[in-house]
């Protein structure tokens, strides 16, 4: 039995899981992400010392930021940001009877679990979006990680579309010329409630979808468009990386309406005269368990418990 924790910024997701994938039990806190590394260290303890005693084998993390898998490092942790240059492995085990600790990031992790027993466990190569609050990425090459040489490969909320001249020159705020501004789900939210006048956090991704439905201008706009770039995107992705398939994740590719977008514009282009290569796309199998599966594989690989 293992315990696996999925931080985000704002919960931290928990589950006993065994080592088939089976999740027996499974809940969610607050992080505890306002003062500190103790009391978020505290928070995850607390949890163990509720289950220490259904013998768990070890603790796998999914964490925000750019992970060492092998050190259990974690640098730049996002919304935990008190997590940088943390070896939270050792930090934890600590705390938790000696017991072996791993710790993977969070769009990683969503890969790893398609790759272990998602839509990607039959292929060799995949990319993995999975689109929030921002765009988590993953490059998945003969079914391990590519990491790159400074743990960022797959981060591709930064990738530059549309940044002009005149931005760099106005030293204009880097943001809207990346991707993230065309794809994440809090964007197109931020998007939506301007264009309607409304207040920047009001609108959610479940409004967005229901307006659409009933015909909102506004909102059928800001998703095509949307649909347009992440397409867009996945082209560019095959051609540099020519993966067997590319998965979308989040909690956004639960809309159907939106794997439809997306593959509508993916069938676009292909109609055009110069392309060769139309990429294979379909959406996560796993959404809120993903990132839970994906750390329990990791720690299982690290600690040679199943075949990769």
């Amino acid at each position: 039995m293992f315990l696996v924790f999925d931080v985000g910024g704002t919960f931290t997701k928990y589950g006993l899981i065994d080592i088939r994938g089976n999740i027996l039990e499974k809940s969610k806190f607050p992080t505890e992400n306002k003062n500190g590394l103790e009391p978020f260290v505290d928070s995850l303890v607390k949890i163990y010392e509720q289950y220490k005693d259904k013998k768990i084998e070890g603790i796998a993390l999914s964490v925000p930021g750019a992970v060492d898998v092998e050190k259990g490092i974690v640098y730049n942790g996002g919304g935990v940001p008190f997590l940088h240059e943390v070896c939270i492995k050792e930090v934890l085990s600590k705390r938790c009877d000696g017991i072996n600790v791993s710790v993977e990031n969070d769009g990683k992790s969503a890969a790893l679990s398609e790759v272990w027993l998602g839509n990607a466990k039959n292929v060799n190569d995949a990319v993995v979006y999975v689109f929030g609050s921002g765009i988590g990425g993953a490059i998945v090459k003969d079914r391990k990680i590519h990491r790159g040489n400074r743990l960022i490969a797959g981060e591709v909320s930064n990738l530059i579309t549309h940044y002009t001249k005149e931005d760099l020159q106005n030293k204009t705020s880097p943001i809207p010329g990346l991707w993230v501004y065309d794809g994440s789900a809090y964007i197109m939210c931020l998007k939506v409630a301007r264009q309607k006048g409304l207040d920047d956090n009001s609108v959610t991704g479940e409004q967005v979808f229901k307006w659409a439905s009933e015909g909102d201008e506004i909102c059928l706009n800001v998703l095509d468009n949307m649909y347009f770039e992440i397409a867009k995107q996945i082209y560019n992705t095959q051609y540099f990386f020519d993966p067997d398939i590319v998965l979308i994740g989040g909690g956004i590719s639960e809309q159907p309406v939106f794997i439809e977008g997306i593959k509508k514009y993916i069938d676009e282009f292909s109609k055009l005269e110069h392309q060769f290569a139309k990429p294979v796309v379909d959406v996560c199998k796993f959404n809120n368990d993903s990132n839970l599966l994906g750390a329990l594989y990791n720690h299982l690989c690290l600690n040679h418990l199943i075949n990769e």
